[in-house]
């Protein structure tokens, strides 16, 4: 029998905030959050999420295969009506078939994640957590680590604004900038290199989405690149600059990026074994230790991350040729005392992992 634990306004707490604690306290049963006529549904398994559902038939599964071009409205509608009781459509796609069960199953997991990133944006609605002894039956589950979930969700709302400024809908039609344009120091991953060859001048944004093997938010984050790389033109969208200011400036959001995906992970694992007021007064002491201008007005939001824009503020009187270093500094200081507070409370198997991700996401090549 389910038994509600939890229950809200989505704005009182973010979405990132309600799924770590839910993480944390390592409940099973079923997240509801509610906006308007649509209600999404996340289903947890002792503190993991396994699966995730909508009301929204923008968000089905039928939807997004059609989104991806996995299959065309026709089969869509077609299968859609064969589903009945106890026979899902991607069952029916792939006795139709239409998908094999190797596609059907990335097909769930990337809807599934798709639907819980969708959560994080929401800013109003309500949310009810009903435990359950009991786990969702699934046949296919998500077997991602519900923190890597959660960070990627966060770097997804951080960067969305900025995909958003550079490719504001997705009927515009990239082109290949001139050879002579081009930033040849720039090195692509496989992934990149398959989005540039779809650009050819006639398929639009969606084309290139349907086409491209990666998800639509990455699909459309390596476009961005490509674009700020000038590889790739945007005709009809506003183009960016390439100067100085620029530059630094992507620079420091990444670098920014970085550490708080690192401070997410140390105060995410300490939250185990500390109150809630013995972690902020932790996260907080480590601040005031450091006492740094770059660090002026910040405290650890309760995601474990300081706000990127009051760091970018905090940093932009600093001489152009200082502001990464100025910055990496003050940061690196954090980090420290972070780590060294941390230490005292963590397993080792946990200060090892958080010390591979120390080394594996701070940029060396800051100077």
């Amino acid at each position: 029998m389910a038994d509600r634990i939890l229950e809200g306004s989505l704005r009182a707490i973010s979405a990132p905030d309600l799924l770590t604690f839910i993480n944390m306290i390592k409940k099973t049963g079923i997240l509801s959050l509610r906006q308007g006529e649509r209600t999404r549904r996340i289903y947890w398994e002792r503190g993991d999420m396994i699966f995730a559902s909508s009301s929204d038939p923008d968000e089905s599964l039928g939807s997004f295969l059609v989104r991806h071009g996995k299959i065309t409205q026709e089969q869509n509608m077609k299968s859609g009506l064969m589903v009945e009781p106890g026979k899902r459509q991607g069952k029916v796609l792939v006795q139709m078939g239409v998908l094999t069960p190797k596609e059907l199953w990335w097909a769930v997991k990337n809807q599934i994640l798709e639907i819980i990133y969708s959560t994080f944006a929401l800013r109003d609605g309500y949310f009810t957590f009903e435990e359950s002894e009991e786990s969702h039956e699934e046949k296919i589950k998500l077997s991602t680590s519900t923190t890597n979930v959660i960070m990627e969700g966060i770097r997804r709302l951080d960067e969305w604004p900025m995909i958003k400024e550079i490719i504001p809908n997705d009927r515009l039609v990239p082109e290949l900038a001139p050879v002579e344009q081009q930033d040849k120091g720039v090195r692509f991953l496989e992934g990149e290199k398959a989005v540039l060859a779809l650009i050819d001048g006639r398929r639009t944004v969606r084309d290139i989405i349907h086409r491209s093997a990666l998800d639509e938010f990455e699909t459309l984050r390596v476009i961005v690149s490509l674009v700020r790389a000038r590889y790739a033109v945007l005709p009809e969208a506003p183009l960016p600059s390439h100067g100085e200011e620029v530059d630094d400036a992507l620079a420091i959001q990444e670098l920014i990026f970085s550490y708080n995906q690192i401070f997410f992970r140390i105060l995410s694992s300490l939250a185990g074994s500390l109150s809630r007021e013995s972690l902020e007064a932790l996260a907080q002491s480590c601040l005031d230790t450091a006492n740094s201008s770059i660090l002026e007005g910040l405290r650890f939001e309760t995601s474990g991350r300081l706000d990127p824009k009051v760091l970018t503020a905090n940093v932009a009187d600093h001489h152009v040729d200082r502001r990464l270093a100025d910055l990496d500094g003050g940061l690196s200081t954090v980090l420290s005392f972070l780590l060294f507070e941390a230490s005292k409370h963590l397993s080792p198997e946990e200060k090892s992992a958080i010390y591979r991700m120390v080394e594996e996401r701070v940029s060396p090549a800051v100077s």
